[in-house]
């Protein structure tokens, strides 16, 4: 039987560290704990060979005090009394006669939270040193003939919120993942793959690695083409740090109100009510989406329903605090998960990548795109094309291409949809995105990189 590595707190466990934080603090303060403990393993590769390897466990205790019209907090990774006092007196100090923020919030009132599924594997939380380097070697022995690098990376957490109202929340979860890269022998072809996981049992490290190697012999010996507007196909990794970026930086509700977002309406307000997608297009975030589950709730307790920030390609909703929840009659705020599902509207017909690529006359395949920001406010980015990118002619891939620079945005391209293929879990966690393909997409240069 293997050693159970992932170390974390039962409920009960951090249930009785809250306790103790609550009865220390002053019952004049409305307090709230959060108490976590995550364990993070990594086994790195580079040159076909295992360079590193993590396994690191970290355990934090927040305490947050609400008194005197201020907000302060205290950190401490320390789990005994001692450390649990002194996060308790650093952030009553700060309501006290420190900088603390000022405003405070009304708590969480005792409530349950949903178990979202598959979010917890037993396997995952079982997996060890050998189990890692026995996956990363399964890897590498793939990529005979080329040069590989990549990582595995998996993190098994817990997390109890509870605060002096009453409330108690608890939340344990398993994720992992495992990116590669494969380059040709003659430094002409690269490729990529990679997989987001739950269950470690669910990582096939050969079926990645062949992906990856399968990529950059194809993409050997590239040639350019002009840069101009193409219809290109895109792998759900390839945008999806333009999704993070929108839903980070974009999805609340005072940066639209302010002119500062993507979501502020011309001359006020915000665009609320208003088209930003393709109608098929509805952005919703759920922590029971079985393909994508989160915990259910923030580090205060704030819950995770399931919302449509997008419908229908329609803006229905941005975050927003706890005054413009009382403002508008409602318990708790709107809070922001920054994990989204792109869902296509029912009743849409989806396409493989496959029927993408037999149904264009003329486009560019993309694996993936390095992603920066070009325009802020507007959510427009910039970056180049990586790991494997082709012409397509006539309904099939005829040729690698030399990689080029672009400058559009999903905000562009998801407008400008020709297809639309079934959501899968992006390598990064935490979206759930199809693969599209689209019109006029903004190749602007050739890239001098492989």
């Amino acid at each position: 039987m293997s050693k159970l590595t992932g170390k974390i707190l039962t409920k009960e466990e951090a249930e009785a560290i809250a306790e103790k934080v609550l009865e220390f603090a002053d019952p004049s303060a409305d307090t709230i704990v959060n108490v976590q403990l995550s364990n993070a393993q990594n086994t790195r590769f580079s040159r076909n060979e295992i360079t590193t390897q993590l396994d690191a466990s970290l355990g934090q205790v927040t305490v947050t005090s609400m008194m005197n019209g201020k907000t302060g907090n205290g950190v401490t990774q320390r789990f005994d009394d001692d450390g649990l006092m002194e996060a308790v007196r650093w952030a009553e100090e700060a309501t006290r006669d420190g900088p603390g923020e000022h405003g405070t919030s009304r708590l969480i009132q005792p409530r349950s939270y949903p178990v979202p599924p598959n979010l917890w594997s037993e396997a995952s939380r079982a997996v060890d040193i050998e189990d890692r380097i026995e996956r990363a070697v399964s890897a590498i022995e793939r990529t005979e003939g080329f040069v590989s690098a990549g990582t595995l990376d998996l993190n098994v957490a817990s997390m109890l919120v509870a605060n002096s109202a009453g409330l108690v929340g608890y939340c344990r979860s398993t994720n992992g993942s495992l990116s590669m890269s494969a380059r040709t022998s003659d430094n002409t072809g690269s490729g990529w793959a990679g997989k987001a996981i739950y269950d470690f049992g669910e990582l096939d490290a050969e079926a990645i690695a062949n992906r990856a190697t399968d990529k950059a012999d194809r993409s050997r010996e590239p040639q350019a083409v002009e840069p101009a507007r193409y219809t290109v196909i895109l792998e759900p990794d390839a945008y999806a740090q333009m999704i993070f970026y929108m839903m980070r930086y974009h999805m609340d509700l005072p940066s639209a109100e302010s002119g500062f977002s993507a979501f502020a309406a011309p001359g006020g307000g915000t665009k609320i009510g208003q088209q930003v997608f393709d109608d098929r297009l509805s952005f919703v975030s759920d922590p029971m989406d079985p393909d994508g589950p989160f915990c259910p709730f923030n580090p205060v307790g704030i819950p995770f329903d399931r919302t449509h920030w997008v419908q229908d390609g329609i803006l229905r909703n941005l975050s927003y605090g706890d005054d413009t929840a009382a403002e508008r009659g409602r318990d708790y705020p709107l809070a922001n998960p920054v994990a989204v599902r792109l869902q296509p509207k029912e009743g849409t017909q989806l396409s493989t990548l496959d029927e993408m690529i037999a149904t264009c006359e003329r486009g560019i395949y993309v694996s993936r795109l390095t992603t920066l920001f070009a325009d802020f406010q507007r959510l427009v980015f910039t970056g180049v094309t990586r790991d494997g990118t082709w012409l397509v002619e006539r309904g099939r891939i005829t040729r690698p291409i030399a990689n080029m620079r672009y400058v559009d945005s999903h905000m562009f391209f998801l407008n400008n949809l020709e297809a639309i293929g079934e959501p899968v879990l992006t390598s990064g966690g935490s979206f759930v995105l199809p693969p599209v393909r689209s019109r006029d997409f903004n190749f602007t240069a050739i890239a001098d990189a492989v």
